[in-house]
């Protein structure tokens, strides 16, 4: 009988020269052949501690209890992405939980979206151009360059990366941001807009399982059952095509500056404890975004809780208000008027409370640095660990002082 040998042979590190050299070695002598042309080594799985697992040790994991508790797809990703190839990894079920978390995030979001569907009829295929918002080109354009990286990964068998890369993209941008702003059309009135938006959040989710397929195939499979598809199952449906045509530098430079300054207006509002429900004023020098930004007012208004009908959107501001948290992201300055956020006496008060604090221990951790006996008794590790100590509430105390000059009570 004839022997067919595959394409790849894919195996750990430590049976290299004992067992793979062998098949080789044997695929020569009975078939004239080599039974594989690529060997693909991966690490070895260690504990948390980057100890090899022993019985004796007692630091056996066991992928039955650990698949019992966070799922198949949670484990096999975990592995598939926790190392570089050749590189051991240390097994942590921290991550194996994160990751069963990351399944939980994809089944949210198409639970999100088949709830929207409803009846609606979604063609198949890419959506069309004509229309389309600037989240709409930057999450497609995003999608696009996703889809050419995992490619690229690979080609290069850098399996883990590429779905690292997926993983990131789902969450962190379709998930976390496009879904989010696609809730303005969703819950408007214009039905072309919810129709386009609800085609680009299946064929973005669509483009997003195939790709994940291959690393967690029993999560992904189920999803694509319940969302409008073409094919009977996943495992054999078609990979992703890039298209150079939907890449968009544009739209990804507008919807990252909007994304950066929608970030640090949140984080102003926690610093200064205002409730997620309360609007709030702002004034932006956006400078030659403010054109991008005032076509994005209403959107821009929504997911910063700031009053979109009174926000001031200029080139430039003369003169920049007093007592304003004042927050600039990549040449758009934002203020924040005070009086609108806090009870301005009442926030210096506290604010002076907790920088006393800030300040008497930062001087008792100085003190306790500048002692010859504890810097030359203590470990290295307790030093070092009360340097950061320091550098910590050096950074707290700097952020605090330039909050109080804001105030400028």
């Amino acid at each position: 009988q004839r022997f067919y040998p595959t394409t790849m042979m894919e195996t750990g590190y430590d049976i290299l020269f004992f067992w793979v050299a062998r098949m080789v070695m044997m695929g020569l002598s009975f078939t004239e052949e080599t039974p594989f042309r690529t060997v693909y080594l991966h690490g070895l799985v260690r504990d948390e501690h980057g100890k090899k697992m022993s019985k004796t040790a007692g630091n056996v994991i066991d992928p039955i209890e650990v698949m019992d508790e966070y799922g198949t797809d949670a484990l096999r990703f975990t592995l598939l992405t926790g190392s570089t190839p050749g590189n051991d990894m240390n097994l942590s079920i921290e991550r194996v939980a994160a990751n069963r978390n990351f399944a939980n995030k994809i089944w949210n979001a198409a639970r999100f979206l088949v709830g929207n569907l409803g009846e609606v009829d979604i063609p198949p295929g890419v959506p069309e151009r004509n229309g389309l918002s600037l989240a709409d080109r930057w999450i497609l354009s995003r999608l696009h360059h996703l889809i050419d990286t995992v490619d690229r990964l690979f080609e290069n068998y850098l399996y883990g990366e590429a779905g690292r890369q997926v993983y990131d993209f789902l969450w962190g941008e379709y998930a976390d941001w496009y879904i989010e702003i696609a809730k303005t059309s969703l819950y408007g009135e214009d039905a072309s807009a919810k129709m386009r938006t609800l085609h680009i959040l299946t064929y973005v989710l669509d483009q997003c399982l195939r790709m994940l397929h291959p690393f967690i195939p029993y999560v992904t499979e189920e999803i694509w059952q319940q969302i409008p598809h073409q094919g009977e199952a996943l495992i054999i449906a078609r990979w992703p095509e890039m298209d150079e045509t939907f890449f968009d530098s544009q739209a990804e430079t507008d919807m990252s500056l909007l994304m950066d300054l929608l970030r640090a207006i949140r984080n102003a509002r926690a610093e200064y404890n205002v409730p997620p429900s309360r609007r709030i004023e702002a004034i932006i020098s956006a400078g030659e975004a403010r054109t991008m930004l005032e076509a994005q007012r209403d959107l821009f208004g929504r997911l910063a809780n700031v009053n979109s009908e009174t926000v001031r959107i200029e080139a430039s501001i003369a003169e920049p208000p007093s007592q304003a948290a004042t927050i600039t992201v990549s040449g758009v300055t934002a203020y924040l008027p005070l009086a609108g956020l806090v009870d301005l006496a009442t926030e210096k008060t506290r604010m002076e409370r907790e920088l006393d604090e800030v300040l008497q221990q930062s001087d008792r951790s100085e003190n306790l640095l500048a002692n010859q006996d504890f810097v030359n008794r203590a470990p290295s590790e307790v030093i070092q660990r009360e340097r950061d100590k320091l550098a910590m509430l050096l950074a707290t105390r700097d952020e605090l002082q330039k909050r109080l000059a804001d105030l400028n009570l």
